[in-house]
Protein backbone atom coordinates (compact mmCIF):
# COMPACT_ATOMS: atom_id res chain seq x y z
CA UNK A 1 0.00 0.00 0.00
CA UNK A 2 2.85 2.44 0.39
CA UNK A 3 4.42 1.90 -2.62
CA UNK A 4 0.94 3.12 -4.43
CA UNK A 5 2.32 6.73 -3.04
CA UNK A 6 5.65 6.11 -4.41
CA UNK A 7 4.27 4.95 -7.81
CA UNK A 8 1.51 7.47 -7.69
CA UNK A 9 4.10 10.69 -8.02
CA UNK A 10 7.28 9.11 -10.05
CA UNK A 11 5.31 9.09 -13.61
CA UNK A 12 5.44 12.19 -15.70
CA UNK A 13 1.40 12.60 -16.72
CA UNK A 14 -0.50 15.26 -17.51
CA UNK A 15 -4.18 16.68 -18.04
CA UNK A 16 -5.51 19.77 -19.65
CA UNK A 17 -5.69 23.00 -18.07
CA UNK A 18 -6.94 26.17 -19.14
CA UNK A 19 -5.93 28.48 -16.49
CA UNK A 20 -3.55 31.28 -17.49
CA UNK A 21 -0.02 29.95 -15.19
CA UNK A 22 1.16 29.04 -11.73
CA UNK A 23 2.88 30.59 -9.35
CA UNK A 24 4.69 28.06 -6.88
CA UNK A 25 5.68 29.71 -4.16
CA UNK A 26 8.30 27.90 -1.07
CA UNK A 27 8.24 29.31 2.46
CA UNK A 28 10.91 27.28 4.53
CA UNK A 29 11.82 28.50 7.71
CA UNK A 30 15.53 28.11 8.63
CA UNK A 31 16.70 26.86 5.31
CA UNK A 32 18.37 29.72 4.62
CA UNK A 33 19.87 30.31 1.06
CA UNK A 34 20.05 27.74 -1.41
CA UNK A 35 18.41 26.48 -4.72
CA UNK A 36 15.62 25.43 -5.52
CA UNK A 37 14.75 23.35 -8.37
CA UNK A 38 11.74 22.45 -10.38
CA UNK A 39 11.36 18.76 -12.44
CA UNK A 40 8.41 17.22 -13.98
CA UNK A 41 8.77 13.75 -15.50
CA UNK A 42 8.86 13.24 -19.50
CA UNK A 43 8.29 10.35 -21.17
CA UNK A 44 12.16 10.49 -21.67
CA UNK A 45 12.85 10.75 -17.86
CA UNK A 46 12.99 13.74 -15.49
CA UNK A 47 13.15 17.30 -17.20
CA UNK A 48 14.08 20.47 -15.35
CA UNK A 49 11.85 22.92 -15.76
CA UNK A 50 12.79 25.92 -13.79
CA UNK A 51 15.69 26.55 -11.40
CA UNK A 52 15.68 29.63 -9.11
CA UNK A 53 17.39 31.19 -6.18
CA UNK A 54 16.44 30.45 -2.17
CA UNK A 55 16.81 33.53 -0.08
CA UNK A 56 16.06 32.86 3.39
CA UNK A 57 14.12 29.87 3.07
CA UNK A 58 11.80 31.42 0.42
CA UNK A 59 11.61 31.10 -3.63
CA UNK A 60 8.89 31.34 -6.49
CA UNK A 61 8.64 29.43 -9.68
CA UNK A 62 6.21 31.01 -12.06
CA UNK A 63 5.42 29.69 -15.66
CA UNK A 64 2.69 28.24 -16.90
CA UNK A 65 1.74 24.30 -17.72
CA UNK A 66 -0.26 22.72 -20.52
CA UNK A 67 -1.48 19.92 -18.46
CA UNK A 68 -1.62 19.20 -14.10
CA UNK A 69 0.84 16.94 -13.57
CA UNK A 70 3.27 15.54 -10.83
CA UNK A 71 6.06 17.50 -10.31
CA UNK A 72 9.22 17.42 -7.81
CA UNK A 73 10.49 20.42 -5.87
CA UNK A 74 13.98 20.19 -4.33
CA UNK A 75 14.99 22.35 -2.43
CA UNK A 76 19.05 22.90 -1.49
CA UNK A 77 20.32 24.70 1.46
CA UNK A 78 23.54 26.12 1.44
CA UNK A 79 25.49 23.72 3.92
CA UNK A 80 22.83 20.97 3.90
CA UNK A 81 21.02 18.33 2.67
CA UNK A 82 18.57 18.68 -0.51
CA UNK A 83 15.07 17.37 0.17
CA UNK A 84 12.75 16.58 -2.66
CA UNK A 85 8.91 17.08 -2.15
CA UNK A 86 6.36 16.67 -4.60
CA UNK A 87 3.52 18.12 -5.71
CA UNK A 88 0.65 18.00 -8.33
CA UNK A 89 1.25 21.03 -10.36
CA UNK A 90 -1.62 22.88 -11.78
CA UNK A 91 -2.08 26.64 -13.41
CA UNK A 92 -2.96 28.09 -9.87
CA UNK A 93 -1.13 30.06 -6.73
CA UNK A 94 0.38 27.49 -5.04
CA UNK A 95 2.30 27.51 -1.61
CA UNK A 96 4.38 25.44 0.30
CA UNK A 97 5.73 25.78 3.66
CA UNK A 98 7.61 24.12 6.12
CA UNK A 99 9.89 24.53 9.25
CA UNK A 100 13.68 23.27 7.92
CA UNK A 101 14.31 21.98 11.77
CA UNK A 102 11.43 19.13 10.98
CA UNK A 103 13.66 17.61 8.53
CA UNK A 104 13.62 13.71 9.31
CA UNK A 105 13.58 10.33 8.17
CA UNK A 106 9.75 9.05 7.01
CA UNK A 107 8.48 5.48 7.75
CA UNK A 108 9.28 4.72 4.14
CA UNK A 109 12.94 6.06 4.78
CA UNK A 110 12.85 9.01 2.77
CA UNK A 111 14.19 12.13 3.45
CA UNK A 112 11.20 14.90 4.31
CA UNK A 113 9.88 18.06 5.99
CA UNK A 114 7.63 16.57 8.19
CA UNK A 115 4.13 18.83 9.15
CA UNK A 116 4.89 20.09 5.21
CA UNK A 117 1.97 22.09 3.99
CA UNK A 118 0.73 22.49 0.19
CA UNK A 119 -1.71 24.79 -0.31
CA UNK A 120 -3.52 26.39 -3.71
CA UNK A 121 -3.64 23.04 -5.95
CA UNK A 122 -7.21 21.29 -5.61
CA UNK A 123 -5.23 18.35 -7.97
CA UNK A 124 -2.98 17.86 -4.72
CA UNK A 125 -5.60 18.49 -2.26
CA UNK A 126 -7.76 15.69 -3.49
CA UNK A 127 -4.19 13.17 -4.14
CA UNK A 128 -3.46 13.82 -0.72
CA UNK A 129 -7.01 13.07 0.78
CA UNK A 130 -6.99 9.52 -1.63
CA UNK A 131 -3.75 8.54 -0.66
CA UNK A 132 -4.42 9.31 3.18
CA UNK A 133 -7.10 6.72 3.48
CA UNK A 134 -4.51 4.42 3.95
CA UNK A 135 -3.79 5.70 6.63
CA UNK A 136 -7.43 6.58 7.78
CA UNK A 137 -8.57 3.34 7.37
CA UNK A 138 -5.73 1.29 9.43
CA UNK A 139 -6.78 3.62 12.15
CA UNK A 140 -10.16 2.86 12.48
CA UNK A 141 -11.44 0.29 15.72
CA UNK A 142 -13.04 -2.30 13.16
CA UNK A 143 -9.33 -2.14 11.85
CA UNK A 144 -7.59 -2.82 15.23
CA UNK A 145 -6.72 -6.81 14.79
CA UNK A 146 -5.43 -5.14 11.36
CA UNK A 147 -3.58 -2.92 12.21
CA UNK A 148 -1.78 -4.86 15.10
CA UNK A 149 -0.79 -7.90 12.69
CA UNK A 150 0.67 -5.35 10.13
CA UNK A 151 2.75 -4.40 12.13
CA UNK A 152 3.93 -7.92 13.00
CA UNK A 153 4.34 -8.39 9.20
CA UNK A 154 6.19 -5.17 9.46
CA UNK A 155 8.79 -6.25 12.01
CA UNK A 156 9.08 -9.60 10.95
CA UNK A 157 8.00 -9.95 7.40
CA UNK A 158 9.39 -14.49 7.87
CA UNK A 159 5.82 -14.32 9.69
CA UNK A 160 3.95 -14.93 6.74
CA UNK A 161 5.65 -18.14 6.30
CA UNK A 162 3.32 -19.64 8.69
CA UNK A 163 0.46 -20.52 7.03
CA UNK A 164 -1.96 -20.58 9.90
CA UNK A 165 -1.07 -16.83 10.97
CA UNK A 166 -1.15 -15.63 6.83
CA UNK A 167 -4.63 -16.70 6.47
CA UNK A 168 -5.72 -14.87 9.51
CA UNK A 169 -3.68 -11.98 8.27
CA UNK A 170 -5.03 -11.88 4.70
CA UNK A 171 -8.36 -12.16 5.91
CA UNK A 172 -8.04 -8.71 7.87
CA UNK A 173 -5.80 -7.44 4.93
CA UNK A 174 -8.56 -8.11 2.46
CA UNK A 175 -11.10 -6.42 4.53
CA UNK A 176 -8.89 -3.78 5.01
CA UNK A 177 -8.06 -3.07 1.33
CA UNK A 178 -11.80 -3.23 0.69
CA UNK A 179 -12.42 -0.65 2.83
CA UNK A 180 -9.60 1.66 1.39
CA UNK A 181 -10.93 1.41 -1.99
CA UNK A 182 -14.50 2.22 -0.33
CA UNK A 183 -13.07 5.23 0.95
CA UNK A 184 -11.08 6.37 -2.07
CA UNK A 185 -13.98 6.04 -4.34
CA UNK A 186 -15.69 7.98 -2.80
CA UNK A 187 -13.69 10.66 -2.48
CA UNK A 188 -13.49 10.05 -6.47
CA UNK A 189 -17.17 10.26 -6.80
CA UNK A 190 -17.17 14.06 -4.91
CA UNK A 191 -14.59 15.76 -7.06
CA UNK A 192 -15.62 14.45 -10.94
CA UNK A 193 -13.72 17.61 -12.35
CA UNK A 194 -10.57 17.02 -10.44
CA UNK A 195 -7.50 14.84 -12.59
CA UNK A 196 -5.82 13.37 -10.02
CA UNK A 197 -8.86 11.82 -8.53
CA UNK A 198 -9.28 9.78 -11.85
CA UNK A 199 -5.66 9.04 -12.15
CA UNK A 200 -5.70 7.19 -8.77
CA UNK A 201 -7.67 4.56 -10.48
CA UNK A 202 -4.43 3.19 -11.59
CA UNK A 203 -3.78 1.44 -8.26
CA UNK A 204 -6.98 -0.18 -7.91
CA UNK A 205 -8.45 -1.06 -11.89
CA UNK A 206 -6.23 -3.92 -12.26
CA UNK A 207 -8.80 -5.68 -9.42
CA UNK A 208 -11.71 -4.16 -10.69
CA UNK A 209 -14.57 -5.80 -13.19
CA UNK A 210 -14.16 -4.25 -16.01
CA UNK A 211 -17.72 -3.20 -15.54
CA UNK A 212 -17.29 -1.58 -12.37
CA UNK A 213 -14.35 0.27 -13.82
CA UNK A 214 -16.24 1.75 -16.72
CA UNK A 215 -18.72 3.20 -14.58
CA UNK A 216 -16.71 4.91 -11.84
CA UNK A 217 -14.43 5.97 -15.06
CA UNK A 218 -17.68 7.45 -16.90
CA UNK A 219 -18.35 9.51 -13.56
CA UNK A 220 -15.68 12.24 -14.11
CA UNK A 221 -16.19 15.38 -16.28
CA UNK A 222 -15.74 14.57 -20.16
CA UNK A 223 -12.58 16.71 -19.88
CA UNK A 224 -11.06 14.92 -17.18
CA UNK A 225 -11.79 11.34 -19.11
CA UNK A 226 -9.96 12.42 -22.00
CA UNK A 227 -6.96 14.30 -20.23
CA UNK A 228 -3.51 13.00 -20.78
CA UNK A 229 -3.03 12.22 -17.07
CA UNK A 230 -5.49 9.38 -16.81
CA UNK A 231 -4.27 7.76 -20.51
CA UNK A 232 -3.84 4.67 -18.86
CA UNK A 233 -6.91 4.11 -17.25
CA UNK A 234 -8.19 4.97 -20.65
CA UNK A 235 -6.20 2.43 -22.26
CA UNK A 236 -6.79 0.19 -19.66
CA UNK A 237 -10.38 0.18 -20.20
CA UNK A 238 -10.42 -0.36 -24.25
CA UNK A 239 -8.00 -3.20 -23.73
CA UNK A 240 -10.22 -4.96 -21.72
CA UNK A 241 -12.74 -3.98 -23.97
CA UNK A 242 -11.49 -5.86 -26.78
CA UNK A 243 -10.68 -9.12 -25.10
CA UNK A 244 -14.17 -9.55 -23.49
CA UNK A 245 -15.62 -13.03 -24.24
CA UNK A 246 -16.73 -13.03 -27.79
CA UNK A 247 -14.08 -10.48 -28.86
CA UNK A 248 -12.03 -11.61 -31.62
CA UNK A 249 -8.47 -13.17 -30.31
CA UNK A 250 -5.44 -10.94 -30.55
CA UNK A 251 -3.67 -12.19 -33.00
CA UNK A 252 0.27 -13.20 -32.64
CA UNK A 253 3.11 -14.83 -33.52
CA UNK A 254 5.74 -16.06 -31.62
CA UNK A 255 9.18 -18.55 -31.49
CA UNK A 256 9.53 -22.14 -30.22
CA UNK A 257 12.36 -23.54 -28.47
CA UNK A 258 13.80 -24.38 -32.20
CA UNK A 259 13.12 -21.02 -33.92
CA UNK A 260 10.07 -22.17 -35.89
CA UNK A 261 7.01 -19.69 -35.81
CA UNK A 262 3.97 -20.37 -34.16
CA UNK A 263 0.88 -18.31 -34.56
CA UNK A 264 -2.42 -18.52 -33.44
CA UNK A 265 -4.13 -18.60 -36.23
CA UNK A 266 -2.91 -21.54 -37.17
CA UNK A 267 -4.98 -23.37 -35.19
CA UNK A 268 -7.91 -22.18 -36.64
CA UNK A 269 -11.25 -24.86 -36.33
CA UNK A 270 -9.78 -26.30 -33.09
CA UNK A 271 -10.49 -24.58 -29.46
CA UNK A 272 -7.12 -23.14 -28.13
CA UNK A 273 -6.24 -23.24 -24.87
CA UNK A 274 -3.28 -20.23 -24.28
CA UNK A 275 -1.36 -21.39 -20.46
CA UNK A 276 0.24 -18.47 -19.92
CA UNK A 277 3.28 -19.02 -17.21
CA UNK A 278 7.00 -18.70 -16.24
CA UNK A 279 9.59 -20.92 -14.79
CA UNK A 280 9.83 -19.33 -11.58
CA UNK A 281 6.09 -19.52 -10.85
CA UNK A 282 5.54 -22.37 -8.72
CA UNK A 283 1.93 -22.25 -9.24
CA UNK A 284 1.74 -22.38 -12.74
CA UNK A 285 4.17 -25.40 -12.78
CA UNK A 286 2.33 -27.08 -10.04
CA UNK A 287 -0.69 -26.83 -12.17
CA UNK A 288 1.03 -28.94 -15.01
CA UNK A 289 0.52 -32.38 -13.88
CA UNK A 290 -3.58 -31.75 -14.06
CA UNK A 291 -3.33 -30.11 -17.70
CA UNK A 292 -1.24 -33.09 -18.73
CA UNK A 293 -4.42 -35.07 -17.91
CA UNK A 294 -6.34 -32.61 -19.30
CA UNK A 295 -4.56 -32.85 -22.89
CA UNK A 296 -4.17 -36.55 -23.19
CA UNK A 297 -8.31 -36.33 -22.86
CA UNK A 298 -8.75 -33.61 -25.41
CA UNK A 299 -6.14 -33.50 -27.83
CA UNK A 300 -7.73 -35.95 -30.12
CA UNK A 301 -10.79 -33.92 -29.72
CA UNK A 302 -10.04 -30.86 -31.47
CA UNK A 303 -8.38 -29.09 -28.68
CA UNK A 304 -4.74 -27.82 -28.64
CA UNK A 305 -3.00 -26.15 -26.21
CA UNK A 306 -0.19 -23.90 -26.56
CA UNK A 307 1.77 -22.52 -23.59
CA UNK A 308 3.12 -19.25 -23.71
CA UNK A 309 6.31 -18.15 -21.02
CA UNK A 310 6.47 -14.52 -20.38
CA UNK A 311 10.00 -15.91 -18.95
CA UNK A 312 12.70 -12.44 -19.26
CA UNK A 313 15.34 -15.45 -19.36
CA UNK A 314 15.55 -17.86 -21.96
CA UNK A 315 17.54 -20.37 -20.33
CA UNK A 316 15.15 -20.31 -17.50
CA UNK A 317 12.51 -21.34 -20.06
CA UNK A 318 14.57 -23.75 -21.77
CA UNK A 319 15.60 -25.38 -18.31
CA UNK A 320 11.96 -25.83 -17.07
CA UNK A 321 11.30 -26.94 -20.49
CA UNK A 322 13.73 -29.69 -19.94
CA UNK A 323 12.59 -30.65 -16.56
CA UNK A 324 8.79 -30.67 -17.37
CA UNK A 325 8.73 -32.05 -20.97
CA UNK A 326 5.60 -30.66 -21.56
CA UNK A 327 4.31 -32.42 -24.87
CA UNK A 328 1.85 -29.46 -25.93
CA UNK A 329 3.30 -27.16 -28.34
CA UNK A 330 5.41 -23.70 -26.19
CA UNK A 331 6.35 -20.47 -27.14
CA UNK A 332 8.03 -17.94 -25.21
CA UNK A 333 6.81 -13.96 -25.50
CA UNK A 334 8.48 -11.25 -26.51
CA UNK A 335 9.87 -8.10 -24.01
CA UNK A 336 9.28 -4.70 -25.03
CA UNK A 337 10.28 -1.78 -22.10
CA UNK A 338 9.93 -4.49 -19.62
CA UNK A 339 6.50 -5.78 -20.38
CA UNK A 340 5.94 -8.81 -22.42
CA UNK A 341 4.25 -7.98 -25.57
CA UNK A 342 1.94 -11.07 -25.91
CA UNK A 343 0.78 -11.29 -22.28
CA UNK A 344 -0.26 -7.48 -22.62
CA UNK A 345 -2.13 -7.93 -25.72
CA UNK A 346 -4.57 -10.51 -23.90
CA UNK A 347 -4.31 -8.66 -20.11
CA UNK A 348 -2.48 -10.80 -18.48
CA UNK A 349 -1.61 -9.47 -14.77
CA UNK A 350 -0.55 -12.80 -12.66
CA UNK A 351 0.17 -16.12 -14.04
CA UNK A 352 -1.21 -19.11 -14.45
CA UNK A 353 -3.82 -17.70 -16.23
CA UNK A 354 -5.42 -19.38 -19.25
CA UNK A 355 -7.36 -17.76 -22.61
CA UNK A 356 -9.50 -20.23 -24.16
CA UNK A 357 -10.24 -19.28 -27.89
CA UNK A 358 -12.75 -21.23 -29.88
CA UNK A 359 -13.09 -22.47 -33.45
CA UNK A 360 -13.45 -18.92 -34.67
CA UNK A 361 -11.24 -17.54 -33.04
CA UNK A 362 -13.41 -15.87 -30.95
CA UNK A 363 -12.38 -15.30 -26.37
CA UNK A 364 -14.34 -17.77 -24.51
CA UNK A 365 -13.12 -17.44 -21.33
CA UNK A 366 -9.79 -15.56 -19.42
CA UNK A 367 -9.45 -16.89 -15.88
CA UNK A 368 -7.39 -18.38 -13.42
CA UNK A 369 -7.95 -22.32 -13.22
CA UNK A 370 -7.38 -24.71 -10.44
CA UNK A 371 -8.46 -28.15 -11.68
CA UNK A 372 -8.94 -30.04 -14.76
CA UNK A 373 -12.49 -30.01 -14.42
CA UNK A 374 -12.77 -26.50 -14.44
CA UNK A 375 -11.17 -26.29 -17.58
CA UNK A 376 -12.60 -29.31 -19.14
CA UNK A 377 -16.20 -27.35 -18.46
CA UNK A 378 -15.30 -24.39 -20.01
CA UNK A 379 -14.13 -26.34 -23.61
CA UNK A 380 -17.05 -28.82 -23.86
CA UNK A 381 -18.86 -25.94 -24.08
CA UNK A 382 -16.82 -24.45 -26.12
CA UNK A 383 -16.52 -27.78 -28.72
CA UNK A 384 -20.32 -27.78 -28.80
CA UNK A 385 -20.40 -24.69 -30.63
Amino acid sequence: MKKCLILLVMTVLFACNSQAGYVLKGVFKGAGNGNAILTMHAKGGLVICDTVKMKGGKFVFEGEVPCVGFALVTVAPEGKEAVQMRVALENSKIEMRGDWRNVGINEEEELVIKGMTVTGSKNNDVNEEINKQWYVVETMPEFKKYAELAKMVFDAPETLEDTTFYWVYRKEFDAYMARVKEEQLKIMAANPSVETAAYNLNFMMNEMSLEQLEQVFGLFDEKVRESELVKEVRDCIELRQRIEPGRPAPEFTLARRDGSLLSLSDFRGKVVVLDFWASWCKPCRASFPWVREFYKEYKDKGVEIVGVSIDKNRASWEKALDEEQLPWPQVIDEWVKDTYCVGGLFYVRAVPMFVIVDKEGKIVVRAHMESKEELSAVVEEALKK
